[in-house]
């Protein structure tokens, strides 16, 4: 690895993000194309899971939408353009002049170390950057199945799925090949069909790049990690903190970041439990290892290692178990009340997203948009636009 990046000074640092992104995804052992047969039969199952994606309620799949079998390179290479700008930005709040000061008599001095790492970032810039996004997006393409093992829009009607990565888990989990694939294809397709809605893609990149736009070098808690660098037993510990994404990220952290934890919290909830919950209902007597997939699936999300974790901690994404609960619990909440009206109305508006109160209370949710449980299937209250003659009335 240090020989690749020796040889990637100068030119475009995201064309060589994507050069250490394919290269990591197949550990320098060279790729081939995705073989003709395997090809065919992913081709014949997509056939099967967007027919049944499309017939599930509340979801409305582009006409235009496409499985496209990828190898794991090509998964990384495609990757690096959706990821872009959540780096460029954390890598501009890095680079940012430090707010922080220290107060030494009557004067105010800037923070020496916040100064010092500003400079290095600075001088750095770009190239350090995106080889970092390089190498985690690399690690990601290692054990990708499809494009939305993380919840990431992506500007695209062509929806990867990584057939070599598919089998080996097949392989891994003792599940009938054929299953497996074809319930990936159909999670794949359930997520960009909700993903894609404009509003919900809009609001979650807008939180994913506020997100990565607020973290800061000048945190106490950085400068805490180097007042005692002079002592040779604490540099191990050091390594290890900077080795470990989530105690890094922790050190940069701001308050800007607690504003956006529960909002980013209640979406992903809610997006990965429609997710949970609409599998359950296309897959239950579909797929017959259905449940074995689904618990199997959703420990590899909440049980990623640390390496694979940079990206959850850049973007404030923390899913785990009970993320998915939360939000599968939410509509199975809504449906039960109001029936699938319910899963029809979550993605009409921006205005419709739950709060994350609502996500914990879905009664809460139903009374605000105006849908009556006690109406048959759950019938909206007819609001007017122009409430002016409301002071006529008798």
């Amino acid at each position: 690895m240090s020989k690749l990046f020796a040889g990637l000074a100068g030119g475009d640092p995201w064309a060589q993000a994507a050069q250490i992104a394919q290269t990591m995804a197949t550990s320098g052992v060279p790729e081939g194309n995705v073989d003709p047969v395997v090809r065919m039969a992913f081709e014949d199952l997509a056939r099967v899971a967007d027919l049944h994606v499309r017939q599930a309620p509340g979801l409305r799949l582009p006409p235009q939408t496409s499985l496209l079998p990828v190898t794991r390179s090509t998964w990384a290479q495609t990757s690096v353009s959706t990821y872009r700008p959540f780096f460029e930005r954390f890598g501009q709040a890095l680079t940012r002049p430090a707010t922080d000061h220290l107060v030494t008599g009557d004067s105010v001095a800037a923070d020496p170390l916040s100064a010092m790492f500003g400079q290095m970032f600075q001088s750095m810039g770009p190239m350090m950057v995106a080889m970092s996004a390089g190498s985690m997006i690399g690690h990601l393409a290692q054990m990708a199945l499809g494009q939305y093992d993380l919840p990431v829009p992506r500007p695209t009607d062509e929806v990867l799925v990584v057939p070599s990565a598919i089998d080996d888990a097949a392989a891994e989990w003792a599940v009938p090949l054929a299953e497996m694939r074809l319930w990936v294809m159909i999670h794949e397709l359930v997520a960009h069909a909700i993903l894609c809605v404009p509003h919900v893609r809009d609001r979650l990149d807008t939180l994913f790049i506020d997100f990565a736009t607020a973290f800061r070098l000048d945190s106490p808690a950085l400068t805490e990690q180097f007042e005692n660098l002079t002592d040779f037993s604490k540099i191990g510990e050091l390594a290890e903190t900077f080795n470990d994404p989530g105690a890094l990220f922790a050190m940069m952290r701001t308050p800007t970041h607690d504003l956006l934890v529960p909002q980013l919290d209640a979406l992903v909830a809610v997006v990965l439990g429609a997710i949970d919950y609409l599998m359950t209902r296309i897959c239950a007597t579909l797929i017959p290892r259905h449940a074995e997939i689904r618990v199997q699936f959703a420990n590899r999300t909440a049980n990623a290692n640390p390496a694979d974790r940079f990206m959850e901690h850049l973007l404030g994404l923390d899913i785990t178990i009970e993320t998915i609960e939360r939000g599968r619990r939410f509509v199975a909440g809504v449906v039960d009340r109001i029936g699938d009206d319910g899963l029809i109305r979550l993605w009409r508006d921006e205005l419709d997203f739950p709060t994350p109160a609502e996500v914990n209370a879905p009664g809460l949710w139903i009374a605000r948009i105006g849908l009556d449980p006690e109406l048959p299937g759950g019938g909206a209250i007819d609001v007017p636009d122009d409430l002016s003659g409301l002071d006529d009335l008798p």
